[in-house]
């Protein structure tokens, strides 16, 4: 709510920013971020970008949290199903847990291998602790499988989105959106 007392029809512009910076970000990490059938130097230049977006995941993240818990929101929808509040809160603190995790990880991956890391080229991040196969193995697995559930929750919140527009027709892809509806 506003000072005032009274919740914005839609999100503001800063979390709007945030929110289609980070589905593109995502989008692209998700689909087009595979490592297979590549160069070395494809993919050295594929981990640069890879390694470079995902810390850009985690600050974005954490400074789109900080502009939710700070700015007011609009008012949740009814629903005439119980469940569908409580999913859509899992939805999106899933998005967030996974927002921190899944970056961590990939840093601490980095530290784990030989080869040069390097976020936008700038910043080394890679070999930073004693090489270990097991483990990098291992959080590679579970940086797969982090990146598997927000590609799962990624499609779920879409789906939520399309069908609040053109089944319920509710209004509510329209408050994360600059322009249009009511």
């Amino acid at each position: 709510m506003t000072a005032n007392g009274v919740s914005p029809k839609r999100y503001d512009f800063v979390a709007q920013l945030l929110h289609w910076a980070m589905a593109g970000i995502l989008f692209y990490l998700m689909f087009f971020s595979g490592f297979h059938d590549l160069s070395v130097e494809q993919k050295a230049a594929k981990v640069e970008l890879h390694a470079g977006l995902g810390a850009l995941v985690l600050v974005l993240g954490v400074v789109r949290y900080a502009w939710r818990l700070a700015r007011p929101r609009p008012e949740k929808l009814t629903s005439d199903w119980s469940w569908q509040p409580r999913v859509a809160s899992l939805v999106h603190n899933g998005f967030y847990v996974l927002f921190l995790l899944a970056p961590a990880i990939g840093f601490v991956l980095a530290g784990l291998v030989d080869y040069p890391v390097r976020l936008f080229g700038a910043l080394d991040v890679s070999g930073w602790l004693s090489d270990n196969a097991e483990l990098a193995s291992t959080l590679n697995s579970v940086h797969g499988l982090s990146s598997d559930i927000i590609m799962v929750l990624w499609i779920v919140h879409v789906l939520a989105a399309l069908h609040h527009h053109f089944v319920r027709r509710n209004g509510l892809i329209w408050r994360m959106l600059p322009v249009g509806g009511k």
